[in-house]
């Protein structure tokens, strides 16, 4: 029997490997969204001769969660058919992955002629062959219009790398170097992995190593039961509407009934609306892994492993939103309708443990660029205007997601959940694609008002000198039903794109421009959509609001408006007494307006357009 320093020392082991497989991959990656961006995942699962368990995990928490849904296809698919230096590929949603996009690479280690481990590491790769540059294809009716569907397959078998594999993932892909790059770091990140495994087991042994996952596992389950035990038993329901498919479908609810029984979950999603023609559709590996994050940030002191999660039972109606199945398009759905999965299940959770919960998605707002980059080895712009093709994905147009939660501000960027990527800096993007900044910054009287505040709204404004044969799609997400506030916080803003703002040829993007040619002279302006804030506006610190107004977040004409905090503005002080009465008198008015002062005209502009845009492509349709 293995004691609990063994095991916490196991555990911390594990912990540290995934990191490293991690940041291995980070820094071996060509791919900015990954070396810049550090959007990917690793982990680290064991197999006991029938399921695969999540052991130790790093990076963004929904690659993981869904690689272990990939190693379980593999198991399943290649039983009695793996041997030792085998290495496995899953990237088809409806095998095993999530949305065609992201690819899992995993590595099976052997003990004793079987598979004992595996380590795993996942991206999203720059392009993934079919009809649309990058795969994020708004127009897919079925899962083929994505992109190229590969089975789960082996990379090398028996140590060797197929080369005709290789090549025919090469030939259905826009940029094959970069695959093959990626395709690289991934299995050299997860061969570290495996030698770091098999020093862990030399030292202490296979038995005890195994000994210790089984104590960490059920440590984890215990330490659950034991938080879930405290909840009132009961049934919970929350619902969350989507914005569009980008099909005609619109509003598209999520249901879910969270049920406390003793110490037992039941996370239920029937009543949920059925899979749509459009892109967005749930396979149940991304709808797990999201039930997974929200469940993971409910008890953030307990470690995170499979046993975390035995005491789950997810019911996901085929068909649906949320259950697709082929050939159901999914293309989008691992943030829209993913992120509406895990609101969702927060917004139930709300309702039983307030001070648990907080906005753990990301309202992607999608802006893709493709072009020819034309500037010279110097920066400077070739004669001939002939280039390299370049295909761009702007992180800094998601930059913000962060809710307040109980005891904390939004933090200023993504959602505690996504946190461990990055939006890639102005100068190194500048210096990577034929962009300049002329914006990128905070905006002020966007933060969600709260208790504790959302994270303020983000914005930028860029051109593309040197860019040539220029187009871009963008897909603002969030624009009708941005992310919430919770426990009376106000909810955000919504993300919106604008094209030749102020100018003849404007376009407020509120659903889809796909692949829109371009001016890039004329600026292109986005405003991410932040979090909401959580708790009443009127219950916050008057000194935070004063802090906030300082630090440009709040002007003094929405402290007053949202917080009932007034501001002597020679002075720079609270002024106690007006503020007192004036808080005394918003808490009298039981139609006081929930929606913040700056924030209010974004939306509603964000709102008219998406109106303007519904009316105009109905009566094209007509």
């Amino acid at each position: 029997m293995t004691d609990p320093i063994t095991a916490e020392i196991v555990r911390n082991y594990l912990d540290t490997t995934a990191d490293e497989i991690y940041e291995g991959l980070c820094r071996s990656s060509e791919h900015p969204t990954v070396a810049e961006g550090k959007d990917c995942g690793a982990g680290i699962y064991s197999y006991d001769g029938a399921k695969a368990k999540l052991a130790a995990r790093a990076g963004i928490i929904l690659h993981s969660y869904a690689q272990l849904s990939a190693t379980q296809t593999c198991l399943d698919y290649f039983h009695g058919d793996l041997d030792p230096g085998d290495v496995l590929l899953v990237a088809d949603s409806h095998w095993g992955g999530s949305h065609i996009g992201d690819y899992t690479v995993l590595v099976p280690i052997f003990f004793d002629g079987r598979p004992r481990f595996f380590t795993a590491s996942r991206l999203h790769v720059a392009d993934q062959g079919g009809p649309f540059p990058g795969g994020a294809n708004p127009d897919a009716r079925e899962i083929w219009h994505e992109g190229f569907r590969p089975a789960p397959l082996k990379l090398m078998e028996k140590g060797q790398r197929r080369r005709e594999v290789w090549d025919w993932l090469k030939a259905n892909n826009r940029l094959p170097e970069l695959l093959e790059a990626d395709l690289n770091g991934m299995l050299g990140s997860c061969r570290k992995g495996e030698e770091r495994v098999r020093e862990l087991c030399a030292r202490y042994g296979l038995d005890t190593v195994a000994e210790a996952l089984d104590w960490i596992f059920e440590y984890s389950e215990r330490k659950f039961r034991d938080q879930v035990r405290t909840w009132p038993d009961g049934t919970s329901v929350a619902e969350v509407l989507v914005d569009t498919d980008n099909a005609g479908t619109e509003d598209i609810k999520v249901r879910v009934s969270v049920t406390v029984a003793g110490d037992d979950l039941i996370i239920d999603f029937a009543g949920t609306d059925p899979q749509t023609p459009g892109s967005i559709n749930s396979v149940p590996t991304n709808t797990i892994a999201w039930v997974c994050v929200a469940m993971s940030v409910l008890c953030p002191e307990i470690p995170v492993n499979s046993g975390y999660f035995n005491a789950l039972t997810i019911r996901i109606p085929e068909g649906s939103i949320v259950g697709a199945v082929p050939p159901a398009a999914t293309v989008n759905s691992t943030l829209c309708v993913g992120g509406q999965i895990g609101q969702a299940v927060m917004k139930a959770c709300e309702q039983f443990v307030p001070r648990r919960v907080g906005n753990v998605s990301v309202p992607l707002p999608v802006h893709y660029v493709l072009g020819v980059d034309t500037r010279g080895e110097q920066g400077g712009t070739t004669s001939s205007g002939s280039g390299k093709p370049f295909f761009f994905f702007d992180l800094a147009f998601t930059a913000t997601s962060c809710s307040g939660a109980y005891g904390v501000d939004g933090w200023g960027g993504w959602a505690g959940p996504f946190s461990a990527a990055r939006p890639g800096n102005c100068e190194m993007t500048e210096l990577q694609y034929p962009t300049l900044y002329q914006r990128d910054e905070y905006v002020t009287d966007s933060a969600a008002p709260g208790q504790w505040r959302g994270s303020p709204s983000f914005a930028f404004s860029r051109t593309m000198p040197g860019a040539a044969g220029t187009a871009a799609y963008s897909d603002p997400r969030g624009v009708v039903y941005p992310l919430p506030g919770y426990a009376g916080g106000y909810s955000g803003t919504g993300s919106v794109a604008i094209f030749d703002e102020g100018g003849p040829a404007e376009l407020v993007v509120s659903e889809a421009a796909v692949f829109r040619p371009f001016d890039p002279e004329v600026p292109v302006f986005a405003h991410s959509g932040a979090g909401g804030g959580w708790g009443d506006p009127l219950d916050r610190d008057p000194a935070k609001v004063l802090d906030d107004v300082l630090d440009e977040y709040v002007s003094v004409e929405a402290a007053r408006a949202d917080y009932g905090v007034v501001i002597d503005q020679k002075h720079w002080v609270v002024l106690e007494e007006e503020t007192a009465r004036e808080r005394a008198t918003r808490r009298a008015d039981p139609n006081r307006e929930r929606v913040g002062t700056g924030r209010k005209q974004m939306i509603e502009r964000a709102r008219i357009q998406h109106r303007i845009a519904r009316t105009e492509q109905e009566a094209t349709h007509v």
